[in-house]
């Protein structure tokens, strides 16, 4: 229960800095265009080097096998989605189907990872961040452009999270340190990850209306399946799976419990979906997974730990 306090806690400050976006949207001193500019540095710039920051560590190769573990864990994760969301959810809308997939990792799980294992957290957690991010870019697309957007090599190679990925996992390889005065100054821009992140959510809040949001019936479904059912399962698969590191257990714990990602409303908006449908599903898992996330926790504790 002692994690589950700490994530709990860290949950309601990353609430309340959602509050501070809802704010700035609200009273018009952020608006679409800078909600934009927001998400695209920190899809293009701050992830990625998060990503980066978490391989500039002490070589281990015990480490690469542990890391692998990692990458298994997170591919299954996923891939168990992909079955739920289309058996359960094959008369629902694409973007129910995307909201159950992919999860919002990046923008909270990293802060929720980094006060807990710090950057060695991170480090096993870019495998998930990076697998669920070559399936956005590549199933993803294509799912919600109805087959329009093709699976391409490119898109698997060249996404942010690919590229911070290969660039800090060279560097890990070649035991090449960042000069301190770099590192110091990429550690402060990767702590932006989650405060710009929940300004999003904020904004995306200060243009729903809330009826929208918590009146609709027909969204609880969808939001029960990403918080609760995918999560149980995804705790027993890596139950099933040799997966016996803590650290690695907990981290994919984390990331199997964080709620529907921002990128449901954003790609929707770009591929052509609902996309304030897909940005109140956000919504509500963003405000339920304050509950569910340490539920879930303890449940992984209790089975994996």
């Amino acid at each position: 229960m002692e994690i589950s306090s700490v994530i709990f806690n860290q949950l309601l400050q990353m609430f309340f800095v959602m509050m501070f976006g809802f704010i700035l949207v609200k009273f018009k001193f952020l608006n679409m265009d800078g909600t934009q500019q927001l998400a695209n540095i920190v899809t293009k710039f701050v992830i990625p080097i998060v990503i980066l920051m978490s391989f500039q560590q002490d070589y281990d190769s015990g480490q690469l096998y542990i890391l692998f573990t990692s990458f298994i864990g997170s591919l299954s994760i996923i891939l168990s989605r992909i079955a739920l969301a289309h058996t359960l959810l094959r008369n629902r809308s694409k973007i129910d189907r995307y909201a159950i997939v992919f999860s919002n990792t990046a923008y909270m799980g990293i802060p929720i990872v980094l006060p807990i294992l710090g950057y060695e957290g991170i480090f096993y957690l870019s495998m998930y961040i990076v697998t669920s991010a070559i399936f956005q870019y590549t199933y993803g697309k294509w799912m919600l452009s109805e087959g329009k957007e093709a699976i391409t090599l490119r898109s698997i190679l060249t996404n942010p999270a690919s590229l911070g990925s290969f660039i800090g996992f060279g560097l890990y390889i070649l035991r090449l340190p960042l000069p301190d005065i770099l590192y110091n100054s990429l550690d402060t821009i990767g702590g932006l990850s989650s405060p710009l992140g929940m300004i999003l959510l904020g904004g995306y809040l200060a243009r729903s209306r809330i009826k929208d949001i918590f009146l609709v019936k027909s969204n609880y479904w969808t939001v029960t399946l990403r918080l609760i059912i995918a999560p149980t399962i995804g705790v027993f698969l890596l139950w099933l799976l040799p997966i016996t590191h803590p650290s690695v257990l907990l981290v994919l714990s984390i990331a199997n419990a964080t709620p529907t990602a921002i990128n449901t409303a954003l790609f929707s908006q770009l591929y052509g979906g609902d996309y304030e449908y897909g940005a109140r599903i956000i919504i509500l898992a963003s405000f339920l997974a304050i509950v569910t996330i340490p539920l879930m926790i303890s449940l992984a504790s209790a089975v994996l730990l």
